[in-house]
């Protein structure tokens, strides 16, 4: 910490206040009016990616796989830990889990991972490796069809049926022409989109190991460059009328069309192709003070719907050194920002809604933060 800092607790409105906030670690954060720090793990650090299925949070890290129990949203409780030895820096961000089992892809490298994890999570004090596939598998790993498959995002279908014996049995992007591809969302049963450019609209539901293509769109960018596609959303299991996009980039945020969320009007896909952009978020840098960071390194990662998220909506998104920005869109699907949290020691790599009014952000630097977002 800054000494010459010491503990700052910024309320960014007209008024003057300083609202009060627990924690668990005495470090400088900024927030607007509307979002309060309730408690921080620390325990998580270099904390990456978590996926919440019922009252269950789970969460890699450079230690390996965490689960918590939030069924009481404020006081996340450990249940189970499972040590994995792996390079710290390479883990996996976009864990996805059935409750059942989860995978992880664990490498020693920087750029791949060479092992498929099938882990046990079904008792949640003891989760355990039931199965191994050793071969490349670049970044992250989606459950399709309550994870009777994998997708990766390179292209290998898993199939996982029977967990301890993990097998390839097709690709998903054979014949199709996709560029930067970084992960694949399964947005309703057996429907699944890429993230890449084109985009893609997949149909697993008959044949997982060689899915049908539904739609695509192309994603042209703005601001001279083309979008890189980190990330995307599709409320409501696919039916709602917005998909959301998100990018991600190195160095500063503003002037690239990477570093934003994206909205795209799909409420005509059978007939207009899967998407039409419709608005974009960009931060820049500047002053804590006002909101925004003075330096980045990374703009732009994951991202999560409110619950109540409806042809418009809430959606709480982490931007590495500018923290937790609280967004909202509107039924056309224009986005403006409601609030934010910004730590001046942290590096937000995800953050996802456990409640209607709780939002945990999972850090690199600060483990996971416990935040409350007020009038929602």
């Amino acid at each position: 910490m800054n000494k010459l800092l010491g503990p700052l607790l910024v309320g960014l409105s007209l008024a003057a206040s300083l609202p009060t906030t627990a924690s668990s670690r005495a470090l400088p954060v900024a927030f607007s009016d509307g979002v309060e720090l309730i408690a921080n793990i620390p325990d998580e650090i270099t904390a990456t990616g978590a996926r919440l299925v019922g009252d269950y949070f789970y969460v890699t890290s450079g230690d390996g796989l965490s689960i918590y129990d939030v069924s009481e949203p404020t006081e996340p409780t450990l249940t189970g830990t499972l040590e994995l030895f792996h390079d710290p820096y390479y883990v996996q961000e976009d864990l996805d889990t059935n409750g059942r089992i989860a995978v992880i892809g664990i490498g020693t490298s920087q750029t791949v991972s060479d092992t498929l994890l099938v882990i046990d999570v079904s008792d949640k004090s003891a989760p355990e490796i039931v199965g191994k596939l050793a071969r490349s598998i670049d970044h992250t790993l989606t459950c399709v069809l309550r994870c009777r498959y994998v997708y990766a995002d390179e292209g290998d279908v898993i199939d996982l049926r029977v967990p301890s014996a993990p097998r390839v049995v097709g690709s998903w992007n054979e014949d199709l022409m996709t560029q930067g591809t970084h992960d694949v969302t399964e947005v309703g049963p057996g429907l699944v989109v890429t993230s890449s450019n084109p985009m893609y609209l997949l149909d697993a539901r008959r044949d997982p190991a060689n899915p049908k293509v539904l739609a695509q769109a192309e994603l042209p960018g703005e601001l001279g460059d083309s979008i890189y596609a980190h990330g995307n959303q599709w409320p409501r299991r696919a039916k709602d009328s917005i998909l959301l996009l998100g990018g991600e980039k190195v160095g500063p945020c503003s002037k690239s069309a990477n570093a934003a969320l994206y909205t795209y009007d799909v409420s005509r896909w059978r007939s207009a192709g899967i998407a039409t952009e419709v608005d974009s978020f960009h931060l820049d840098n500047g002053s804590p003070t006002d909101g925004n960071a003075a330096y980045n390194t990374n703009c732009a990662h994951w991202f999560d719907d409110h619950p109540d998220f409806r042809d418009g909506g809430l959606v709480t998104m982490a931007w590495y050194e500018h923290g937790t920005r609280i967004l909202e869109v509107d039924s056309q699907g224009q986005i403006t920002e409601k609030g934010f949290f910004l730590p001046l020691d942290g590096s937000a790599w995800a953050s996802y809604w456990i409640a209607d009014d709780i939002v945990y952000t999972v850090d690199y630097n600060r483990g996971i933060d416990v935040l409350r977002v007020m009038d929602t």
